[in-house]
């Protein structure tokens, strides 16, 4: 088994046919099921099930492409390193941000390895934790800096704790409820505008109202966008749940806090990397970085 084969095996169950992955590897088809028949030959046992259109991996395959996933990241991570030993600091990394650290802390963070690295190339990935940690472990991303994950999910990664951040309701300043000390069953008598169905915001919104014997709130505008999110709430009676340090980002001109003591909470964040991986001299001057500003300013 070589890396090449590796490699094979994975287009071929990532695009579920044959003929499509010796298109896309730019290879003959029948050196393809030579290669993947020489494989199987090698394991004992079958890796893809042929079907009467394309294939489809076995239980075994489907093993075979987590392990061949990690390899080929693995890979990366050393040409990267020994990259970085030939030539000199990497002048490129990619940093996947939770929408709160994207205005507040990151730049700040990035700004200054910048000064300590002049020729530095930041690709600054925006998002929700749940896509941001499948890019993290595919290798697209140097480290995360977003809500920390469940402590069931982490087995592969470590986590830098930086901040608590403190969650509170949020509307537009004509909102209703606005002024008012409300009971978490008034809330749901309006409609609510969140992160999509599977964010850990959303679970955990649900679980607030849950935990009260309340019915979860009617999300009625989903999004990936804060900037939308918070857009609609100064247009119309909707409610989000968000952190706190929101109404001090321009984007949050025009919008108030909801009091409700009930449902207030807080939630950690952090930095989170793939564990053992390699990462460039510039990435840690961030990650540094951020530790600093973060001691300062312990909320995001």
């Amino acid at each position: 088994m070589d890396n090449r084969q590796l490699h094979y095996f994975l287009r071929i169950a990532q695009l579920g046919s044959l003929t499509a992955a010796a298109a896309d590897l730019g290879v003959a088809q029948p050196t393809l099921t030579k290669s993947m028949r020489l494989l199987e030959e090698q394991l004992g046992t079958p890796l893809l099930r042929r079907l009467p259109r394309g294939v489809e991996v076995t239980a075994a395959g489907a093993r075979l492409v987590q392990h061949a996933k990690a390899i080929e990241v693995r890979i990366a991570d050393a040409e990267r390193e020994i990259g970085n030993l030939r030539d000199g600091a990497s002048r490129e990394i990619a940093i996947g941000a939770g929408p709160a650290w994207l205005r507040r802390h990151l730049p700040e963070a990035v700004a200054q390895a910048l000064i300590r690295y002049p020729t530095l190339h930041a690709r600054i990935v925006g998002g929700f934790e749940v896509a941001l940690l499948q890019e993290l472990r595919a290798g697209n991303l140097d480290f995360v800096v977003a809500e920390l994950p469940s402590s069931d999910s982490v087995a592969d990664l470590d986590i830098t704790p930086l901040v608590v951040d403190r969650l509170v309701v949020l509307a537009g300043a004509g909102h209703p409820l606005a002024g008012r000390k409300c009971k978490p069953q008034a809330l749901l008598k309006f409609p609510w505008a969140m992160p999509p169905a599977g964010t850990r915001s959303r679970q955990r919104l649900d679980a607030l109202f849950i935990a009260r014997n309340l019915p979860a709130p009617e999300v009625r505008i989903e999004t990936s966008s804060m900037a939308f999110l918070l857009g609609v709430l100064r247009h119309a009676d909707v409610l989000t749940l968000t952190v706190e340090t929101t109404l001090n980002a321009p984007d949050g001109v025009g919008l108030v806090v909801i009091h409700v003591p009930d449902l207030v909470a807080d939630r950690g964040a952090g930095v989170i990397k793939r564990r053992d991986a390699w990462m460039p001299p510039a990435a840690h001057a961030v990650i540094d970085a951020l530790g600093d500003i973060c001691r300062h300013h312990p909320r995001n």
